[in-house]
């Protein structure tokens, strides 16, 4: 056996142990908290009890345009887990990020072997790749969120594809046919599926158009094959950049929900990749966490130096990359892949500012530079560069293990983060939360209102702290509390929220627990948002607060106007069961011809897309109609009943 095969076998060797020791890094983390967006797409697995209840899991989520229908799939797995042993959810999105490690290995292999580099080299320069990757602390937000396995699942399948399409490139010199046929399985199969599993999946061809220009671009390819790549990637790069000008200019500059428009979140992101390459190679063991929502926007560049900086930095290193791309092909890559990672995410789309996952594929370019710059260190100094690089391997495996223990520990976690997350109005309500689950009512009050002190404008956290105020029976902070969110609910900007938090005061109210606070005051206090916030409320939150008024006006005895903000919740957001809903509340009023009108001119008229959700509109809308059918022969309407309008 040569000295190159053996030490090539210790490279894997290496990878193979350091892997092992990645995920016993990780065990801690398993007994995690589940956080904001796990609960609505995971919450459905009680409801999976046979095929069609499984079918319609798998076709219900409405996180993106596609329906995510790959990702949900694998949560269909833990239904026996769903809600009692959320551990093993956990365990397998770490098994997820192991597996996906060692195809980022795979990866770097194949195509540092395509680009030539002889011995045992591409070995050791793809086990160092793969080791700073799994071991970055930035990357627990991706397998200790339940649901970013969307985000790791949908990686899996853009580096499983791209390996497949790179093997291909290998092969199509002396098996065209094959090779040609595997860089279009890789290419557009592997796409499909990411895409299906979260939307940014779309991204792989442009990742294999990045790997064409910079560590393949003197590569040569039999016929036409080299340029049919070149069209695939630039194709999809087209698609792509049309559809963020689209976005933008669709947007008009405004976002429904947000506290920032498009020029403040262009100013922003510049600012925030750098903190992201921060964060991944510097970390802050208690910098890392769930709860960015308190980011600073950046408003002018001009009184912000750093952003400045940013927004002049990245344009410029995309320019050099591009332009110096065949003399220092691997940090043209490491430029290029990290900016197409994040062409969709930390663009012009919409998006909360900042969430750590979205680097999840986005640090394996920077990766490969740095085990790149190790392994071609000249011989010289090459002993010191390993000695530093497994110092530095040491170090991010020491941060982790912090980090995780810390992400395991659910309320030392949240405490910790509710003092480091930044004006975080969700911190402080995962805190409270936390604290009223245990019965420490005084504490959670406590938090909320250390959170009104540190961000007044933030009007979730107002509301929260009028109805803790309310409970606690302190009339002058109730009133003072409730008069400050009446304020901004007319100037604030910051609005995310504040509709859940007006529904659980109305609960309140309504079981008795805030008295202090009546159903005119509630009343007022919604119509206020709806009236003034026209830009900051996104969909769900306008129609979570005309359900609000509804569930008002019924306690107030007024059918008329709680049938009238029905109709107004389904002009917003066209959910069928809000359409149900029309149709029982008619029938009460006993306007069955109304409530007839309404299924078959509106709510029966279509269906679904989706077999599946057709189907079960199909059985929905067969059950509304026999309600009607029994509702007539009991009720006939009489000659002169006063008729609403059928269509909302």
């Amino acid at each position: 056996m040569s000295t190159s095969t053996t030490i090539t076998r210790s490279a894997w060797l290496f990878l193979g142990l350091l892997a092992i020791a990645c995920g016993l890094l990780y065990i801690p983390g398993l007994t995690g908290a589940l956080y904001y967006d796990d609960i609505r797409p995971l919450s459905g697995l009680a409801s999976v009890v046979n095929l069609d209840s499984a079918l319609y899991y798998l076709s219900s989520e409405i996180s993106g345009p596609l329906g995510r229908p790959v990702a949900m799939l694998s949560f269909l797995v833990h239904v026996e887990d769903w809600p009692g042993a959320v551990e093993n959810i956990f365990l397998f999105n770490v098994l997820l990020h192991l597996t996906n490690g060692t195809l980022v290995a795979l990866l770097v292999h194949r195509l540092l072997s395509l680009r030539g580099v002889a011995g045992s080299a591409p070995a050791w320069i793809a086990a160092s790749t793969a080791a700073i990757w799994m071991l970055m602390p930035l990357q627990v937000s991706s397998s200790l969120i339940a649901v970013q396995r969307m985000a790791t699942l949908s990686a899996f399948f853009v580096l499983a594809g791209l390996l497949i399409h790179v093997q291909g490139i290998a092969i199509e010199d002396r098996r065209r046919a094959l090779g040609a046929a595997l860089q279009a399985l890789g290419l557009v199969g592997f796409t499909l599926l990411a895409m299906f599993t979260k939307e940014n999946g779309i991204l792989l061809p442009v990742f294999a158009l990045v790997i064409q220009a910079t560590l393949l671009a003197d590569h040569t390819s039999p016929g036409r094959l080299r340029l049919l790549r070149t069209v695939a990637g630039g194709g999809a790069l087209a698609i792509i950049l049309a559809y963020l000008a689209y976005s933008a200019f669709r947007s008009g500059g405004v976002f429904g929900g947000r506290e920032f428009d498009l020029l403040e979140r262009i100013q922003t992101q510049p600012l925030i990749l750098l903190e992201y390459l921060r964060e991944a190679f510097a970390p802050r063991p208690y910098g890392l966490h769930p709860f960015h929502d308190g980011y600073p926007k950046v408003s002018a560049l001009a009184e912000h130096p750093v952003a400045l900086f940013a927004a002049i930095l990245w344009p410029t290193l995309a320019v050099l990359a591009v332009r110096f791309r065949r003399r220092y092909p691997v940090a043209a890559f490491a430029v290029l892949w990290f900016l197409a990672a994040h062409l969709l995410e930390s663009t012009v789309l919409g998006l909360e500012l900042y969430f750590e996952h979205r680097n999840y594929l986005a640090l394996f370019g920077p990766c490969l530079a740095i085990a790149w710059a190790v392994g071609r260190t000249p011989v010289p100094y090459r002993r010191l560069a390993v000695a530093g690089f497994a110092a530095y391997l040491a170090t991010l495996g020491a941060i982790l293990f912090h980090v995780t223990s810390l992400w395991g520990d659910k309320l030392d976690a949240a405490e910790t983060w509710f003092v480091h997350a930044y004006k975080s109005p969700r911190a402080a309500e995962h805190l409270a939360l936390l604290y009223l689950e245990q019965g420490r009512f005084n504490e959670a009050y406590q938090v909320i209102r250390i959170q009104v002190d540190d961000c007044p404008q933030c009007l979730a956290s107002v509301t929260q702290a009028a109805l803790l105020a309310c409970a606690a029976g302190e009339a002058q902070r109730t009133r003072d509390y409730f008069a400050q969110a009446e304020a901004l609910a007319i100037e604030a900007r910051n609005v995310s929220g504040a509709a859940t938090t007006l529904t659980a005061m109305h609960n309140a109210i309504e079981d008795g627990k805030c008295s202090l606070v009546d159903y005119d005051q509630l009343e007022t206090l919604n119509r206020s948002l709806l009236r003034h916030q026209t830009g900051g409320l996104g969909t769900l939150s306008r129609k979570a607060i005309h359900m609000n008024l509804e569930r008002i006006a019924l306690a107030k005895g007024d059918a008329n106007s709680a049938l009238d903000h029905l109709k107004q919740a389904w002009a917003v957001d066209r959910d069928r069961a809000l359409g149900h809903a029309i149709i029982d509340a008619l029938l009460e009023r006993h306007e069955i011809e109304n409530a007839e009108v309404f299924h078959r001119k509106v709510l029966c008229r279509e269906f679904p897309k989706h077999p599946v959700l057709a189907n079960v509109a199909r059985k929905q809308c067969d059950e509304s109609m026999q309600a009607i059918l029994e509702a007539a022969s009991s009720h006939p309407q009489r000659t002169g009943d006063a008729k609403t309008a059928a269509t909302p």
